[in-house]
This record gives structure tokens, sequence and C-alpha cells, in this order.
């Protein structure tokens, strides 16, 4: 019984926090290109400015990790918070080119702090009371992480529809309350901070890192994520452009059903997860993503178009739970678990990074948005290379 309460309070504690940081966090996610853009940004550059929030998630990522395991968990993820905070800021200070790309450093940055942080948190909470981890409990955190997005993204298109700088304000204030929460909630539950169980184990963090490099699991989430985050890119940058300027759809239309695309994407995963083989799983969606991709760069039919986007949309709810289902299962019984996952978050950002400035570069060249479908789709082609690790994994048992 008591193990039971126990575990409903790291769920309720692991879901609030989610809930309350997206909501916030999100609310500027559908209408940064549209805000860059209204403030004389051309539509090639805007990749570019977005491109500092990678550097700045890159350069963040492994002092994250350490300093996590070092000095607490939830220290590093109120610390995330102020430092996205100080971006939004600056975006309602100053107006050009050079501070937009600071903002986007800095969010970077605090991205990367908050960057499994959250996870490790609840991780080691849950093989402190010795509970197994959950696919159901990461199914449940990407559903109120996609509903908690569309909620704060609509709120965010809203308010850029009274003033461009709206959305910004409530973001910068809700995340500058964050820490507050985070005291409250684990004073309430009785819970307390914690990190790597003692200073060696942090000393000793690269000889744990390289012994990761050897383990399956850690690839099969590394490919995961750079094959997601890089395919995803183009689309989650330029869809306001592509389907609300360029093909004319309402911007809170679009963004609303997208998100309840992604949404019933992650209660797809979470229903079928337990069901489905991870191999046949994660084959269908990537065939199904590369798919999408390719049609999506080839059609012209507006509405086929936004049915195309919508599908995307589901199949990257059903792609990150099963990334969080991974993250969650990879670092169970490490000791160094912010360190582990800022490893690989740290690896496929500066993949992703050097995949921003490729397309980029393709789209000067090319001078049309629509052949970063085909580039999108080229990138999805990573997670096929899992098949392989998943297949050998299931064989082993």
């Amino acid at each position: 019984m008591r193990l039971k309460s126990v575990s409903f309070k790291i769920a309720v504690l692991f879901l609030v926090f989610t809930a309350v940081f997206t909501l916030f966090r999100s609310s500027m996610s559908g209408i940064f290109s549209l805000f860059y853009a209204k403030n004389g940004i051309p539509d090639a550059n805007i990749g570019s400015i977005k491109s500092f929030q990678n550097i700045g998630i890159v350069f963040g990522l492994l002092p994250a990790g350490y300093l996590a395991d070092r000095i607490g968990r939830l220290k590093v993820l109120a610390l995330s918070s102020l430092v996205i905070a100080t971006s939004f800021f600056i975006l309602i200070l100053f107006r050009n080119s050079f501070f937009f790309s600071t903002a986007e450093l800095l969010y970077g940055i605090g991205l990367a702090l908050n960057s499994g942080t959250l996870l490790a948190y609840v991780t080691d909470l849950q093989e402190q009371n010795k509970i197994a981890p959950s696919s159901k409990l990461m199914g449940m955190q990407i559903i109120i992480l996609n509903l908690t997005t569309l909620i704060g993204g609509n709120i965010g298109t809203w308010l850029f529809g009274i003033k461009d700088t709206a959305p910004i304000w409530f973001a910068m204030l809700g995340l500058a309350l964050y820490p507050a929460l985070i005291w409250f909630m684990i004073s309430i539950l009785s819970f307390s901070d914690n990190r790597a169980s003692n200073k060696k184990q942090v000393e000793c963090s690269a000889k744990n890192i390289v012994s990761f490099f050897r383990k399956r699991n850690f690839w099969i989430l590394l490919l995961l994520n750079v094959g997601y985050d890089c395919g995803t890119q183009f689309i989650l940058i330029y869809w306001s452009i592509i389907y609300v300027e360029k093909l004319g759809f309402n911007l809170s239309l679009v963004y609303t059903l997208f998100m309840c695309a992604l949404i019933l994407g992650s209660v797809l995963f979470s229903k079928i997860s337990t069901s489905v083989n991870s191999k046949n799983l994660t084959l269908l969606n990537t065939v199904c993503m590369i798919g999408a991709f390719v049609l999506s760069g080839t059609l012209e039919n507006k509405y086929i178009l936004f049915c195309l986007f919508l599908l995307i949309e589901l199949l990257m709810g059903m792609m990150s739970g099963q990334i969080s289902a991974t993250s969650n299962e990879a670092i169970y019984g490490e000791s160094n678990k912010s360190t582990m996952l800022s490893t690989v978050s740290f690896i496929a950002e500066i993949l992703v990074s050097v995949s921003l400035f490729i397309s980029n570069s393709i789209m000067e060249i090319f001078g049309d948005l629509k052949v970063m479908f085909f580039v999108s789709a080229v990138y999805f082609g990573v997670v096929l290379l899992i098949i392989p690790l998943i297949k050998e994994k299931q064989d082993v048992r």
C-alpha cells in the first residue's frame, strides 16, 4: 500500500512539474517565427537565429548534467526556468538579429539545464523506493506535455493577437515563479532534492560515460534522438510560415489541430507500447514519417498537405513517447543519471546544429521551403539504424 502511495506521489510531482513548466514555455512555441518575421527578419534567416538555440543547448548540456549530479537536480531545474525567463526578457527589450540570437542562445542553455534533469530526479526517486520504470508514466508525461503545450500555445497566439510582446510577458513571469512551485511541491509531498549518491561517483563520471557508450540502450536512445530531432527541426521552425502564411490557414486552428494530433499520438503510444513489438513500432512510425515528408514535398493541394502535416504531428507524438520511455529505461540503475542523459543530448544537439546549417544552405541554394521536406525524410532515415539493435536486444531475451 505504501509503495502505491509513493508511486502516486512521484507521478503527481512528475506530471505537475512537466505541466507547469511546459505551459509557460510553450506560450511562445506557436509564434516564435512570426514574431521574428514581424520584426523584420527574412524567412531564410529565421533558421539561422534559431540555430543559436541549439548552440546554447550544446554548450549547456554537459555542465548541466554535472551540476545536477553534483549540487542537486531540483536546484538545476529552478535555474533552468530563470535562465529561460531571462531570454524572454531580452526579446522584450531588444528587436534585432543580434539580440534575438543572444536570446535563443540563453534559451538553449536554459533548455539544456532542464533536459533530462526532471527525469533523472524522478528515476532516482523510483530507485530509492524500489519502483520499476514505467512506460505508462512516460506515456502520461508526453500526453500532459503535449496537452499543456496546446493550452499554452493557444494562450500565446491569443495574446500575440493583442500585442506581439504579450505572450513573452506571460511566459517570462510564469517561469520566474516556477522555482517557488518546485519547493512548494516537494514540501507538500515530503520529498527532497537528490543528486549522485556521493562525490566519488560524480568525479568518475567520465569513466561511467565511457561505460555507457558500450550499452545497447545508449545507441538506441542516441539514434532515436538524432533522427527525430534533425528530422523535425524544419517542420517545428517553419510550420506557421508554410501552413499559415503561405497556404492561408488560420493560425489558432492550425496550432490547435497539430497539438491535438500530437496528443493523439501520445495516447496511442501509451495504449499500445506494452503490447506491440518495439522494433515493429519504430519501423512503422519511421517509414510512415518518411512517406509523409516525401508526399508533402511532392503534392500541391493545400488540404492534402495540411492532412499530411497532421499525420506528421501524430507520428511525432508516438515517437516522443517512445524516446521518453527509452530514456527512463536506459538510465535506471545508473549512478550519474543526469550526466548520462546530458551526454546523449550533447551528441544529438551537435548533430542537430550541423543539420540546421546544412538545411539553411540547402534553402538558400534552392530558394524553396518544399525541398526541406525531402531533407527531413533523409534525416529520419537515421532512425532505421536502430532496428538491428532493437532486434538484438529481443533475441538476447
